[in-house]
């Protein structure tokens, strides 16, 4: 569960939790799916409630696990490993020295990917611009704010800062779980731009009107576009497109989202909620993925 060599998300191949467990911060955690999972495995899998952070800096001894992936005889890629995918890298609880001595561990694996979110953006500014200086973020390790609608685009902010700050490093938001409008949301400088619906028990309905902007002014701002899913069926950007009848009946949900398959508006079903709007697919990641497969494929040649 903490280590994982498969997961479910869309934009990552791996899952690594050197610790867990957090305290709700803003709007979009107050259905996280991460407390639910612990509460759930209380004295099972996990000890301490979600709420009290639990160390396990051991697991960085698994990191020889996360090789490159093969693509062919003649090209290989990095495998993506979200950190802390039910914690916060950053969060209070956690020591400075465990959060370095967890970086200190991601820079001796540079053919690896580790994709670090945080929403406490504030002490992640503090520690790595201390860290690094003016000398740029190792570009395996990419660094992003979680930011699910206007009222937490200041987020955003800071981290911009940082990269001004250390010179280069790749930069990343996800705006996920979309929970109200997005319009305000400035992705200027940003490499990349995860989007996507909130999905589980009591899931709210992401507006269509909340998740366009965000795609068009990700694209825009010249970042990269990933649209992990939809959430639910509900949510489905183009859900009004498909019809509520058939002969006077009503459709159910299930059926009017097949529709959406059939009819070409919906190419990833498999997705929660699916991941297509318009008819179309944001599955791109960041430029400095493609500088370092390209540097992994040249080593076979």
């Amino acid at each position: 569960m903490m280590i994982s060599m498969k997961t479910g998300i869309s934009w990552c191949d791996a899952t690594l939790n050197p610790w867990v467990g957090c305290v709700a911060v803003s709007d979009g955690c107050s259905r996280c799916y991460a407390k639910t999972l612990v509460d759930r495995n209380r004295g099972n899998v996990f000890r301490n409630p979600f709420e009290t952070v639990s160390m396990h800096l051991d697991r960085l001894a698994q990191l020889r696990k996360f090789g490159p992936i093969a693509v062919s005889k003649t090209s290989v890629r990095p495998r993506m490993v979200f950190v802390n995918s039910i914690s916060d890298f950053f969060f209070e609880q956690v020591t400075d020295e465990a959060i370095h001595q967890a970086l200190d561990a991601f820079e001796q694996y540079p053919k690896t990917v580790f994709q670090i979110l945080t929403k406490r953006p504030v002490r992640a500014r503090k520690m790595l611009s201390a860290r690094y200086g003016n000398k740029g973020i190792p570009s395996h390790i990419w660094f992003g704010a979680s930011v699910e609608d206007n009222r937490v685009a200041g987020r955003l902010n800071i981290m911009r800062r940082l990269k001004d700050q250390v010179g280069t490093m790749t930069l990343f938001a996800s705006v996920e779980p979309i929970v109200g409008p997005t319009d305000a949301i400035d992705f200027t400088g940003l490499d990349w731009v995860i989007t996507g619906g909130e999905s589980g028990p009591g899931a709210r309905v992401m507006q269509r009107g909340w998740l366009l902007p965000a795609l068009e002014n990700a694209q825009k701002a010249g970042a990269r576009v990933w649209h992990k899913q939809s959430g639910t069926m509900h949510s489905h950007p183009n859900l009004a497109d498909a019809p509520s009848h058939d002969r006077n009946y009503p459709l159910k949900i299930t059926q009017r989202f097949q529709w959406l398959i059939d009819n070409g508006y919906e190419l990833l079903p498999d997705e929660k909620g699916g991941a297509t709007v318009d008819r179309v697919t944001y599955r791109d990641l960041p430029i400095s993925f493609d500088q370092l497969k390209a540097k992994l494929s040249d080593t076979l040649i």
